[in-house]
């Protein structure tokens, strides 16, 4: 069955969106954007409600929300930053870690599961197709920053 790139895109973007979201829940993370708050605070470590939510693409206020939630769960940390104390700064917690570590542990199984569905000789030019779709994304996120939508 031959699909076009953008039929492709959009059934890989949904398959993989369902499945996150459902292996974050079995870690007891019940959305996505808690997920990728506490994913990206592990990556890059304190950071301001700002820097996150650029980081993101999410807006500050409502972003605010999530991350209060995950305040008052125990998963984030917020204190006055050292530099500005006008701002604060997020950490994970403790539990927030635990997790995270958890979450990471159950994708690497998931990713596996998904390469056993793929025969091992076609792994390689699987994962470098990936690298390439990555790397068309991240350009074309970046040059549509400036770009304007057409519209009909």
């Amino acid at each position: 069955m031959t699909q076009n790139a953008r039929d492709l895109l959009r059934r890989i973007s949904r398959l993989h969106t369902a499945l996150q979201q459902h292996t974050a829940s079995c870690c007891g993370i019940h959305s996505l954007t808690r997920c990728q708050v506490l994913t990206t605070l592990s990556r890059e470590g304190r950071l301001t409600l700002a820097d996150l939510s650029r980081h993101l693409g999410i807006d500050k206020g409502w972003l605010s929300r999530t991350v209060d939630e995950l305040v008052q769960v125990d998963l984030v940390h917020k204190q006055p930053s050292q530099i500005d104390r006008r701002t604060v700064e997020l950490t994970l917690t403790t539990q927030g870690e635990q997790q995270v570590h958890a979450l990471d542990e159950e994708l690497l199984r998931q990713s596996m599961r998904l390469l056993q569905h793929i025969p091992p000789e076609e792994h390689g030019g699987v994962l470098r197709a990936l690298e390439l779709v990555v790397d068309a994304l991240e350009a074309e996120s970046t040059v549509g920053e400036g770009v304007i939508c057409a519209t009909t």
